[in-house]
């Protein structure tokens, strides 16, 4: 404690310092003061709100971009590729007429989707029927097949087997 010289307390006279009312004691501090957060001007989105968004935005940017990469087509197979049922090889670099291409035993009907429907699709628009190359294997596919199995001598039901392959082949190879 202070002492002050003649005019001043006593030094038992604590209460008479002046010292105790500048400084907070222990008992009488609470807990620090924060800072106010500055509030956005009314009107104006939070920034959280803000982020939520730009996230979002991202996120539905990046699913874009994946959907939309690429044409849908599966990888090119193998180097040395087998045609449906001619059991001809075509080496790397060799030029031929574009074939369809179909595993033993599998067929394409009405109902089918992908991207063996899709090349289906070019091989018969490039044989001169009208059909979008969608990747849907709808009605109007369906008809350009049964108008194609007509023309090639096949039974017109509109499946695409091993023989409409062969026959979709072979009218390629002849017209390229």
């Amino acid at each position: 404690m202070r002492r002050r010289e003649n005019d001043g307390p006593r030094e038992d006279d604590w209460l008479a310092e002046e010292d105790w009312l500048e400084a907070p004691t222990e008992e009488m501090s609470g807990p620090p003061r924060r800072r106010p957060r500055a509030q956005p001007a009314p009107g104006m989105p939070s920034r959280r709100l803000l982020a939520l968004v730009a996230g979002i935005s991202v996120l539905l940017l990046a699913i874009l971009v994946i959907i939309f990469s690429g044409d849908g087509d599966e990888p090119e197979e193998s180097a040395a590729t087998t045609t449906a049922q001619t059991g001809t090889a075509t080496a790397p670099g060799t030029e031929t007429a574009p074939s369809l291409q179909l595993q033993e035993g599998d067929t394409l009907s009405e109902g089918d989707s992908g991207p063996r429907v899709r090349r289906l699709q070019r091989a018969l628009a490039e044989l001169g029927y009208d059909v979008t190359a969608d990747g849907e294997f709808g009605p109007g596919t369906s008809a350009a097949v049964q108008s194609f199995q007509e023309e090639a001598g096949l039974q017109a039901d509109g499946v695409v087997g091993a023989a409409t392959v062969q026959a979709i082949n072979e009218a390629l190879a002849e017209r390229g």
